[in-house]
């Protein structure tokens, strides 16, 4: 075998990993998007409170063949406590983002959503010891930009909406550095099944102080926004095992995209240009992290860095 050969090896299976797990996180943004869409539209008819708990109670049963299947084995921890306190962070920004759909645009509430991987990439820096490249942080920028082109029309008269979405941003940021912190010692598969399973009496606790008997059509919309979110919680978990977070949270931008497609198709909402311009921003951040992590490091003996 040439040295050439020796060399790009390395190089080749670094770029298939980051490719797989790029999928991943992409594949989850969609999930996450399309589950929001059905939240949005039953939402006028559910308290939120319900609505979280039932779509809570859906994932947990995604799992339940699962794991009668694998065994009991698969719920193996030593990471308990932090699976816990990981369950009261997202059940918080699942309630916060579920109270402020109904009564905030989709496409706003979704680009200010967009301001959850600048808390949990510079959060992966401070407690998980990443490296801050400067890409990652152009791209962080350049996808916040186009958040910001978005929603600027909302911000003229920020409602109590927009304050939820932040709480479900700052909540979500915190459940998702839980998750990369747990990915050390337990499988995507384990932490998505404990995060569905423990939060679910958080969530039936709030709908207890609203309850009203759901319809058979509302439950089964729930049940899908429960495999939704069971599926992209395994998504993104995965592609948290085998990427650092601060290179996979830019990829959460094409939820833009996403949402602007599914409100053209499904709701017939044609997205006005600032979407567009917007999503230009975003698409080409994504698209810039995504090409810049799978270059080969450098051959010198100094780590790698970024460009001056």
């Amino acid at each position: 075998m040439s040295s050439s050969d020796n060399q790009g090896g390395p190089d080749s299976a670094a770029s298939s990993i980051y490719l797989l797990a790029s999928t991943s996180a992409i594949g989850s943004a969609f999930l996450f998007t399309a589950s929001h869409a059905v939240v949005r539209y039953i939402g006028s008819s559910m308290h939120p409170f319900e609505v979280a708990f039932f779509s809570t109670l859906f994932s947990a049963l995604f799992y339940v063949p699962i794991l009668l299947r694998e065994g009991i084995g698969l719920m193996r921890t030593t990471k308990i406590r932090v699976h816990i306190v990981r369950s009261f962070f997202n059940a918080g920004a699942l309630v916060g983002w579920y109270i402020a759909l109904p009564i905030t645009l989709f496409a706003d509430a979704t680009a200010l959503a967009l301001a959850g991987p600048l808390f949990s990439t510079l959060g992966g820096v401070l407690f998980l010891g990443e490296r801050m490249r400067l890409r990652r942080w152009s791209a962080l920028g350049v996808g916040a930009v186009g958040a910001l082109i978005i929603i600027q029309p909302g911000f003229a008269a920020f409602s109590i909406g927009f304050m939820f979405v932040l709480l479900s941003a700052v909540s979500g940021s915190a459940a998702r550095l839980l998750a990369k912190y747990l990915t050390r010692w337990d499988s995507p598969l384990t932490c998505s099944a404990y995060v569905a399973i423990l939060q679910t009496p958080i969530t039936f606790a709030l709908a207890l102080t609203v309850w009203r008997a759901p319809t058979l059509r509302e439950l089964a919309w729930l049940a899908g926004v429960g495999v939704f979110v069971a599926l992209a919680q395994v998504a993104l978990l995965q592609a948290y095992r085998m990427a650092d977070i601060g290179a996979m949270e830019p990829l959460s931008f094409t939820r833009l995209i996403w949402a602007a497609l599914i409100g053209l198709f499904v709701f017939s909402q044609v997205p006005v240009l600032t979407t567009w311009l917007g999503g230009a921003f975003i698409v080409a951040a994504s698209t810039y992290i995504a090409r810049r992590e799978t270059r080969p490091l450098p051959k010198s003996g100094a780590p790698p860095g970024d460009p001056p």
